[in-house]
């Protein structure tokens, strides 16, 4: 089963130009450098790149063409299942540090 990919699953990155000249905030998709757009002001920049990505999007599903797949970075932040990430050895260190009366102290040094 496919699931359907939508502009709000992308990361988008907004900046201030720091050229000299440009008073404007720049956007870009993070999983398509080509996609870009700026506005004014930070609100507009973001109007402006959620327009040019679901043009994007649109094209690429009209061509055939798979998009490319947005990374989830909370996921990855959390392991793929959410929550930490637990290996069995540390596991067993933590349920004997329970058995013990929680984790040992630090000595003074």
């Amino acid at each position: 089963m496919k699931t359907k990919i939508h502009s709000r699953d992308y990361e988008i990155r907004i900046w201030h130009s720091a050229e000299e000249g440009d008073d404007c905030f720049v956007a870009q998709v993070a999983e398509m450098p080509g996609i870009m757009a700026h506005g004014a002001t930070r609100e507009e920049a973001a109007r402006e790149i959620g327009a040019a990505l679901e043009l994007a999007l649109a094209v690429i599903a009209e061509t055939g063409e798979a998009p490319p797949a947005p990374r989830n970075h909370a996921l990855s932040a959390l392991g793929r299942t959410g929550g930490s990430k637990r290996s069995p050895k540390k596991s067993a260190a933590a349920k004997l540090n329970g058995i013990r009366g929680g984790r040992p102290r630090k000595l003074a040094a």
